[in-house]
């Protein structure tokens, strides 16, 4: 045991312990004080405390490879919230996790994170003091990247017990996703805030103070509004950090990578006092709290920095985006709440917080049309103070200021009645602020390539207002056919700026026809830096990015289709061929019909393309005759399948048989198919499947429109246990069959007539859900001929007087009760 006090913590809550650890940090010549992210009650002492002191150097947890970006971040053009935007590739697999957390081996794995900050982040309010104090910033964080790269050394084991704390956090990393996302893995606080609430002294403390949240022990705590000694703030988060660490769970602290961060900080921070000269009372360590208490005699070096293509940026972020309710694990649950709390503590009107906040509640809600008033706003905060003294508080809190509202304003039940003032609490809560980042941090490659693009397609027009555009294209001009291409690219990437409307189909000049509704969106800009993990600029994050989608699908051969469609729209050639080769594999390797169907639709679409185009040097030709080929194969496989399958195999017996229809007969046999169905048709032991079986027959005209009338005819005249399959049958005929259901419509209606006449009132109501399920399928002409045979039948006058009920009221009333059974049933039937 090192004679140091801060060396080791003992794992207990006992007072004089923990008063002696908390007395050798207070009096380290290194001057630490310990933050909770994106609190604005720590970002005010900070403040006072970088002014008081006037370090010249402050070592912040940020993290390390942003260091050069500090300028631009206090640069007074930088208006928060922004993020620090941090993302990794690793090209050479030195991490040897390619093939793991990327679809293959020669895909290489991607990391990003971002690190949210506010005008009263701590992190953001040291940056700033210390440009105005002239103290030199610097991050001590280790890069997100170089964690990952620690958790795979099984060199870094622990004495306590023998776990390899690097290969729990490994396989913490390894069940993440491969590119880690901004609402997956925040590094500034998310981490703290875990380790706090699972340790024992935490614990303890909520159960006897009653706190029912980790925000309201924090904000009951340490956001106390009229506290200005910055000193006894310092000293009180020492003693609970301390009470914290001494009870934490160690395989937390284990598996979050914090023993190998806190090696990185120790490094920095004696590396640069040496490197500047500069003596540790001359400095200032601003940190998680958690991070006070950290092994300052840990000899083992932090992990090394991998290589591999790293970008790191500054981008504009949103409350929204820094909010909880994105999934940001150390999201701030009222981002705007508190940053009204930073702002009025510093104009000295801490007393009006509760009013400006209720008031801004209610405003919200009046514009949904409740008629709440400024008597309410004073009613809310009166109710909120006397909240905060009957709660043992001496100072009022957002929970008090919530729990006010719903109990002035809400008139019956909180989870009923109360919805309309929840969703204005939390719209103003989070607010609706966007930063801004200064135009000298320049821009990202692929962020250039945007812009740079937008002007040579001559779409300046887009980001020049902010409204909606519609777009028609032709893809047979020349500009037209490349627009077309870079919003395909947009979407692909699911960067927001346009949507396709609609498109054409045919030869008459429709085929090449795309209308798009286009629109300059705030989150355009942070959506393409997350894409420089896949490229530099547009067309080669969209080929990276398809070529893992490519490795992803594997055998489903309509979905190697979609992706050999989207190559083509998006114009990548180089991955043309490539797309088509992987989308042959799938085909030959898939047994799925409806897989397979979908395949053909895609690879008929991309045949008329390159048909008109004039390319022959493809293989979309025997794309589309063998998925054919395989898909009449597979249908015999499809007899039995399960009801969630069923409109996936309508769809691709419809699909096929429009094919067939426009389709050279040298390519495609239509017998084969025929042949596939009609054997279908015959063993099927499905009545839905049947239907559509027959109904496809029909409509192919290899059956007589009236084949549809004799099965049900010959249902009417089996048992009831037959008889009662007759709705699913039916509704397999309409789903596959359009033009068959007008030439046959008297049979057809007349056999539905001796159907229900036949049938007992029982088996009505079993058949009836479907029956009205299988009308409801048809467009509204159909359904329109049919009543109009109906009325024919029955001598009616026309069409309407079918759909019109001219009954008595008990007949009436009977209809409806019928009609309300079957809506229950339909609600969760499997159509």
């Amino acid at each position: 045991m090192s004679a140091d006090p801060l060396a080791q913590l003992p794992k207990s809550t006992d007072p004089e312990a923990i008063e002696r650890q908390v007395q050798a940090l207070l009096d380290d010549p290194l001057y630490w004080f310990g933050v909770r992210h994106h609190s604005h009650t720590a970002a005010r002492h900070l403040k006072a405390a970088i002014q008081h002191r006037r370090p010249r150097i402050i070592f912040v947890e940020g993290p390390f490879e942003a260091k050069h970006l500090v300028p631009f971040l206090v640069d007074s053009a930088t208006v928060p919230p922004v993020a620090i935007y941090s993302s990794y590739r690793d090209d050479a697999n030195v991490l040897g996790l390619n093939g793991i957390l990327s679809p293959s081996a020669e895909i290489p794995a991607k990391f990003a994170v971002w690190y949210p900050v506010t005008e009263y982040s701590p992190e953001y309010v040291a940056m700033k003091s210390a440009h105005a104090t002239g103290a030199e910033v610097v991050f001590i964080d280790l890069p997100h990247y170089a964690l990952i790269s620690g958790l795979q050394n099984p060199e870094n084991q622990v004495t306590d017990g023998g776990t390899n704390e690097k290969d729990e956090a490994a396989t913490a990393q390894a069940e993440s996703k491969p590119q880690v996302q901004p609402t997956d893995m925040p590094q500034l606080g998310s981490q703290q805030d875990t380790l706090f609430t699972t340790s024992g002294f935490y614990q303890s403390l909520a159960a006897a103070a009653g706190f029912e949240s980790w925000d309201e022990a924090w904000d009951t705590l340490f956001e106390n509004p009229q506290s200005t000694d910055f000193e006894a703030f310092r000293r009180d988060m020492a003693s609970f950090c301390c009470a914290v660490r001494g009870t934490s769970n160690v395989n937390i602290e284990r598996a979050t990578g914090t023993i190998a961060r806190e090696r990185h900080f120790m490094k920095v921070i004696r590396d640069t006092l040496a490197q500047r000269g500069v003596m540790p009372e001359q400095a200032m360590v601003v940190c998680g709290g958690f991070h006070l208490f950290l092994d300052r005699n840990d000899e083992q070096a932090p992990p090394p920095i991998p290589d591999g293509t790293k970008y790191c940026t500054v981008v504009p972020y949103s409350f929204f985006q820094i909010s909880e309710l994105t999934g940001y694990s150390a999201g701030n649950r009222a981002p705007q709440f508190y940053q009204t709390c930073y702002q009025m503590i510093a104009e000295g009107r801490d007393e009006h917080i509760a009013m400006e906040h209720a008031i801004s509640v209610l405003r919200q809600v009046r514009k949904a049309g409740d008629p709440l008033s400024t008597a309410d706003a004073i009613a809310i905060t009166h109710h909120a103070k006397m909240l905060s003294a009957l709660r043992g508080r001496n100072h009022t809190t957002l929970d008090d200021i919530d729990d006010a509202i719903i109990t002035c304003c809400c008139k019956g039940d909180p989870t009923e009645e109360g919805t309309k003032l929840r969703t204005a609490m939390d719209a103003v809560g989070i607010g609706t602020k966007i930063g801004k980042v200064t135009d000298r941090l320049g821009r990202l490659p692929i962020v250039a390539d945007f812009y740079d693009q937008i002007a040579a397609l001559s779409l300046n027009y887009v980001i020049d207002k902010e409204k909606k555009f519609s777009l028609r294209l032709d893809k047979r001009e020349a500009l037209d056919a490349k627009q077309s291409a870079f919003l395909h690219r947009m979407v692909f990437l699911k960067v927001p700026l346009a949507s396709l409307t609609s498109t054409g189909g045919d030869f008459s000049g429709t085929l090449f026809r795309e209308d798009w509704g286009v629109k300059w969106d705030p989150k355009t800009e942070p959506a393409l830096i997350e894409q420089t993990l896949y490229g530099d600029t547009i067309e080669r994050a969209a080929l990276h990015r398809l070529r893992e989608v490519i490795a992803k699908a594997g055998v489903h051969s309509g979905e190697a289709c979609v992706q050999l469609l989207q190559a083509v729209n998006m114009e990548l050639q180089d991955l043309i061929p490539e797309t088509e080769e992987a989308a042959l594999s799938a085909i030959d390797n898939d047994s799925s019909f409806a897989s397979l169907a979908t395949a053909m639709r895609h690879a008929s679409f991309i045949e008329r393309v390159y048909s008109f185009q004039g390319r022959t040097d493809s293989i979309v030709e025997p794309l589309l005759t063998r998925s054919f080929q395989r898909a009449c194969l597979a249908l015999s496989s499809s007899l039995n399948a399960p009801d969630e399958e069923h409109m996936g195999i309508v769809q691709g017996l419809t699909s096929i048989a429009d094919i067939l229809q426009r389709a050279d007969k040298a390519k495609l046999d239509r017998g084969l198919f025929v042949s596939a169905v009609k054997g279908a048709a015959n063993d099927s032991p499905v009545p839905f499947l049947r239907g559509a079986f027959i109904g496809l027959l029909c409509e192919l005209r290899e059956l007589p429109a009236e084949a549809l009338a004799a099965e049900v005819v010959g249902l009417a005249q089996s048992s009831s246990e037959i008889m009662v399959t007759a709705g699913e049958m039916l509704d397999g005929m309409l789903a596959a069959s359009r033009t068959s259901i007008l030439l046959g419509a008297d049979p057809l209606i007349a056999a539905i007539d001796d159907l229900l006449i036949a049938a007992k009132w029982e088996d009505f109501l079993v058949m009836l859900p479907r029956l009205r399920a299988a009308f409801e399928r048809l467009s509204a002409t159909s359904r329109h001929s049919l009543a109009a045979t109906v009325a024919k039948r029955y001598s009616l006058g026309s069409a309407h007087e079918v759909s019109t009920m001219h009954t008595s009221i008990g007949a009436t009333a009977l209809v409806a009760k019928l009609d309300a059974a079957v809506e229950v049933v339909l609600k969760d039937w499997p159509l």
